[in-house]
């Protein structure tokens, strides 16, 4: 019997949804040494060298097995890699993961995240049989927030000074949304 992939390439409208490869450095570098992109990533500092950059790409290449995947987000008229998404954190036995994403800034308010959210939240619980998407969000990006809570995601609370990054420690709303409650909306 050929075994699944869970974590193959998704197609929506308008974009491609595919594993990262060396041939996103460019891109990656771009995208992650952006302060704006970079702000609220609470897990690392802007990147300053290509080096950065090709370590996220190697941590995330070979996604099957693995609790954690990310897809680039890729424009299918131009071939334009514009933003990441995916999950980390799976826990098969519990059936939960952790939702991350990012957007270049000249994408935003377009509504490419919004249709990447929905092929990437029905995989999460289609596909990886998910019962529960957490997500961590600073409460100041008010984007972020909002997109989540727009796909039904509930604030469960506020963890006090959960990060630590560049010597200062930042709160995190945590919010999750549950397959019952997606199943509700779509």
């Amino acid at each position: 019997m050929e075994k699944l992939q869970v974590f193959c390439d998704i197609e929506t409208e308008r974009l491609f949804l595919r594993k990262l490869d060396d041939q996103d450095l460019e891109f990656v570098f771009k995208q992650f040494s952006d302060p704006l992109v970079s702000q609220y990533i609470y897990d690392e500092a802007p990147l300053v060298d290509k080096s950065g950059a090709k370590e996220i790409i190697n941590f995330f290449k070979e996604q099957d097995g693995k609790s954690y995947n990310r897809w680039g987000m890729v424009i299918k008229n131009t071939s334009e890699m514009i933003g990441t998404i995916g999950f980390h954190h799976w826990d098969k036995e519990r059936f939960h993961a952790e939702i991350g994403y990012d957007l270049y800034p000249d994408w935003w308010g377009k509504g490419f995240m919004t249709e990447a959210m929905i092929a990437v939240l029905c995989h999460g619980f289609e596909v990886m049989n998910l019962n529960r998407i957490e997500a961590f969000i600073y409460p100041e990006n008010e984007r972020s927030m909002n997109l989540a809570k727009k796909f039904g995601f509930q604030v469960e609370g506020i963890l006090r000074d959960y990060f630590y990054l560049n010597g200062r420690f930042y709160d995190h709303a945590f919010l999750s949304l549950l397959k019952r409650e997606w199943k509700l909306k779509h």
